[in-house]
């Protein structure tokens, strides 16, 4: 470290786990499984359709859906890898066959942005270790959060928009009872 030079953590974030699959009631069974792992689900997004891509259909069948799950507890930003990584062996229990049944994204939402964790490298994506990389998704300005021209369709909805700013919310109101820690 230098001299005179604060090296802080950032605040933490809020964790979230979207779970794609096509099948609605395996994607909840997954969410059980999550829980031991990084706490209670604080809020979980209706069952969004997803047609925005058939990138996964090969692989997983159609029609897809998804679940986000945000967890009650701080995410340090520092363990999204790890996050990232036990998702990746959940996925592959719960593989069948010839493919995967569910797809697993963690991610964090913090007060200026939301970032997904990924193993695909693409320019925007800053490398973090150990084959995953950082996905800006939102950023916050103006009073909400704000998609990118890369954002995922599903992401950049007013729905999931809108439920992000919920979670920024509670995370500022946490923050004034001194618990977001």
């Amino acid at each position: 470290m230098r001299p005179g030079l604060d090296y802080c953590e950032p605040e933490p974030g809020a964790l979230l786990v979207s779970v794609l699959s096509r099948d609605e009631e395996l994607a909840l069974a997954v969410s059980e499984r999550l829980e031991p792992e990084f706490g209670p689900i604080d809020l979980c997004s209706f069952w969004l359709s997803f047609a925005h891509s058939r990138y996964y259909e090969a692989e997983m069948g159609s029609p897809l859906g998804r679940y986000i799950f945000f967890f009650s507890e701080p995410l340090p930003r520092r363990l999204l890898v790890e996050a990232k990584l036990f998702t990746d062996r959940l996925e592959t229990e719960f593989a069948r066959g010839r493919g995967r049944r569910v797809n697993l994204d963690p991610g964090y939402l913090a007060l200026d942005h939301l970032i997904l964790a990924s193993t695909k490298a693409v320019p925007h994506r800053p490398y973090l270790g150990q084959g995953v990389y950082a996905d800006l998704t939102l950023v916050y300005e103006c009073g909400q959060y704000i998609p990118l021209r890369w954002s995922y369709p599903d992401y950049s909805s007013d729905y999931v928009r809108a439920l992000c700013g919920d979670v920024r919310n509670k995370i500022l109101r946490l923050r004034k009872q001194g618990v977001w820690r």
